[in-house]
C-alpha cells in the first residue's frame, strides 16, 4: 500500500525527491492555504487511494522554546473557528523523530496542537495571540485541511513539520522592521528543508 507525502509548496516537495521513485511512496504538492490543501488532497486520494497520508513542510513556532530546524509532530490540528482534527502519532515515527533530533542537536516536539490559519502569522504579536487563543505550539496553513480530508476518506493522517520562523521572529512584509528578516529567510528556508530531507531519508525504515 502507498504512503502519500503531501506538501504545500514545490520547495518543500523537493525535500522528498528521494522518496518519489521508491515503490510504495508517492510525493505531491497541493498548493498553499486551506482551500488548495483540501482540494488538492481530495484529488490525489481519488486518483490513487493511499494507506497513509503524511502532511509535511515548514511551520512557524508559537512556543518560544522551539528553534529553527526543530521537528513538530502534533497530535491535534485546529482551525481559526475552533474546529479540531485529531492527528495520528505513529510510535515508530515518534521514536525516529526523537533519535533524529538528538543526533542533530535539535529537538522534537511530539504531541500538542498546531493551528492552521488562512493568512501567514507574520508578526510576533500575531503568534502570541494564536498561542493564547488556541494553546497551540505551532502554526501553518494546511494541516487542518489535510487532516479533515484524510479523515473523511477514512485514511490515517500524520503531520511532520519543521520550524522555519521562531515565535519571536517576524516574517518579511512591507514593514521596514521585517526587512532584516527578509534577508535571512532564504538561508533559513534552505536549512529547514535540509532538515526535512535528512529526516525524510529515514522514513523508508519507518514504513518497511
Amino acid at each position: 500500500m502507498t504512503t502519500l507525502v503531501v506538501t504545500a509548496l514545490g520547495f518543500e516537495r523537493a525535500a522528498f525527491h528521494h522518496l518519489a521513485h521508491r515503490p510504495g511512496w508517492r510525493v505531491a504538492s497541493t498548493g498553499v492555504g486551506p482551500a488548495r490543501a483540501a482540494d488538492g488532497l481530495a484529488r490525489l486520494i481519488r486518483a490513487d487511494r493511499p494507506a497513509l497520508v503524511v502532511g509535511a513542510g515548514v511551520c512557524g513556532a508559537l512556543e518560544p522554546a522551539l528553534r529553527l530546524g526543530d521537528l513538530v509532530l502534533p497530535a491535534e490540528a485546529v482551525a481559526p473557528e475552533g474546529a479540531r482534527e485529531s492527528l495520528a502519532l505513529d510510535e515508530r515515527l515518534c521514536q525516529l523523530a526523537r533519535r533524529f533530533a538528538e543526533a542533530h542537536g535539535g529537538s522534537a516536539q511530539i504531541g500538542g496542537r498546531i493551528v492552521s490559519v488562512e493568512r501567514i502569522a507574520s508578526t510576533p504579536t500575531d503568534k502570541r495571540e494564536l498561542a493564547r487563543r488556541f494553546e497551540a505550539l505551532a502554526v501553518d496553513q494546511e494541516t487542518f485541511a489535510w487532516a479533515r480530508v484524510a479523515r473523511e476518506a477514512g485514511i490515517p493522517f500524520v503531520a511532520v513539520r519543521v520550524v522555519l520562523d521562531e515565535a519571536g521572529e517576524p516574517l518579511a512584509s512591507w514593514r521596514p522592521s521585517t526587512w532584516r528578516s527578509a534577508l535571512r529567510l532564504p538561508a533559513r528556508a534552505l536549512r529547514a528543508r535540509r532538515t526535512l530531507r535528512a529526516f525524510g531519508r529515514e522514513w523508508p525504515c519507518w514504513r518497511s
